[in-house]
């Protein structure tokens, strides 16, 4: 248990860990999804992983509503759905878990946050959806 909780927290630590590969890979954002995530990314934080909504519960990079998001949509789990395709073991991701429950997203670190981003638009086919805003230019960068 010890050494799940010291992994968690390094993986949680940020980029420059013993869990690098997986959080590297976990948080790859497919080449086809690159446009739209630059597009979203800019007009939602302006690429800011801590930034914080005023008026809403909207956190971190992609703006994640804390209700939707960690009460009803289980980002925690799309994020420990992308570290097990990354090649994470059990006990790295039920630590993560772990941890990921009682940090406000917008103090994930940056492979989290990317991860589950990444997770909603390639698990879900209308994921995307969620960064929807009529007129904007992101909308046409959609891969079909």
């Amino acid at each position: 248990m010890i050494e799940a909780l010291a992994l968690a927290g390094a993986l949680l630590a940020g980029p420059a860990t013993a869990g690098t590969a997986v959080t590297v890979r976990a948080s790859e954002i497919p080449a086809r999804w690159q446009p739209f995530a630059s597009c979203v990314s800019q007009r939602e934080s302006n690429g800011n992983y801590r930034a914080r909504n005023r008026s809403s519960s909207a956190s971190g990079r992609w703006q994640f509503l804390d209700t939707a998001w960690r009460v009803n949509g289980g980002i925690e789990w799309i994020v420990l759905r992308q570290m097990k395709k990354a090649g994470a073991t059990w006990k790295a991701r039920q630590a993560t878990y772990r941890l990921l429950t009682r940090t406000p997203i917008h103090r994930w670190p940056a492979w989290a946050q990317d991860a589950a981003f990444v997770g909603v638009v390639t698990e879900r086919p209308t994921g995307w959806r969620h960064w929807s805003l009529p007129g904007s230019r992101c909308q046409g960068l959609v891969p079909r």
